[in-house]
C-alpha cells in the first residue's frame, strides 16, 4: 500500500519524532517544509539561490514557491511508496497550494494547551545538528551534544511565543484539519513515545 501522511498536530505534540519513526517502519521518506527549504538552499539550485535571497532579507517564501519545492521532492524516486510530510499544509492558502496530490493519511496528534507549554517550555535545541532534547532528559542549555554543538533554548521556545504558536495553529491550522474530515485521525498525543507511536500504527492499521 501506498501511504501519503500529513501529519499535523500543535507544537509540543512530537510529530517530528514520530514522523522520524514511522519513516523507519514503514521505510518511506519523512520531512518537514523548514528542512527542505534548507536542503534546496544547500543544493545551489535556482530555486534554492532565489529562497536565499529572499530569506536574507528577511521576507517569506511564498506559499507558491514553497509548493513548487515540495512537488519537485515528491516527484524524487524514494517517495514511490509514499512519504511523510511533517506539519504541513499549516493554512488553508497552502492547502490550495497543495494541489498537486491527495493524502491516504492525515494523522492529527492532539494534546492539551498545558501540555505543550510544559513540553515546549524544558525543550533545548543543538546548535551543530538540530537535534531537540529536553531538559527532562537531564539536559541543560550550554551543554555539549554529542555532535559537538552545543544546546540552547531557542527564542520560540520562551511560554508567550509559544503561545502565540499555540494561538495561530488553532487559528490557521484547524480549518485545514476540517477540509481533510473524511480523511482525518486524531490520535492521543499524550503518554510515552512508544505509546504513541503504537496508537498510529494502530490507525493505520
Amino acid at each position: 500500500m501506498q501511504y501519503k501522511i500529513l501529519l499535523m498536530g500543535p507544537q509540543g505534540s512530537g510529530k517530528g519524532t514520530q514522523a522520524e519513526i514511522l519513516s523507519e517502519r514503514l521505510g518511506i521518506p519523512a520531512f518537514g517544509m523548514g528542512q527542505l527549504l534548507r536542503d534546496e538552499i544547500a543544493s545551489g539550485s535556482d530555486l534554492g539561490n532565489k529562497f536565499d535571497e529572499i530569506l536574507k532579507r528577511g521576507d517569506l517564501v511564498s506559499d507558491e514557491d514553497a509548493a513548487l519545492m515540495l512537488q519537485r521532492r515528491l516527484a524524487k524516486p524514494d517517495t514511490e511508496q509514499g512519504y511523510i510530510l511533517d506539519g504541513y499544509p499549516r493554512n488553508l492558502s497552502q492547502y490550495a497550494a497543495f494541489d498537486f496530490d491527495v493524502p491516504t493519511h492525515v494523522l492529527v496528534i492532539d494534546i492539551p494547551r498545558e501540555e505543550s507549554l510544559k513540553r515546549l517550555g524544558g525543550r533545548l535545541t543543538c546548535r551543530g545538528c538540530g537535534k531537540v532534547g529536553s531538559v527532562s532528559d537531564e539536559l541543560k542549555a550550554g551543554d555539549a551534544c554529542d555532535c559537538g554543538g552545543e544546546w540552547y533554548q531557542r527564542d520560540d521556545d520562551t511560554p508567550t511565543a509559544i503561545t502565540r504558536r499555540l494561538e495561530i495553529y488553532e487559528n490557521d491550522t484547524a480549518p485545514v484539519i476540517e477540509k481533510y474530515a473524511e480523511t482525518v485521525k486524531h490520535i492521543n498525543g499524550v503518554g510515552s513515545i512508544e505509546d504513541i507511536s503504537e496508537r498510529i500504527e494502530n490507525v493505520l492499521s
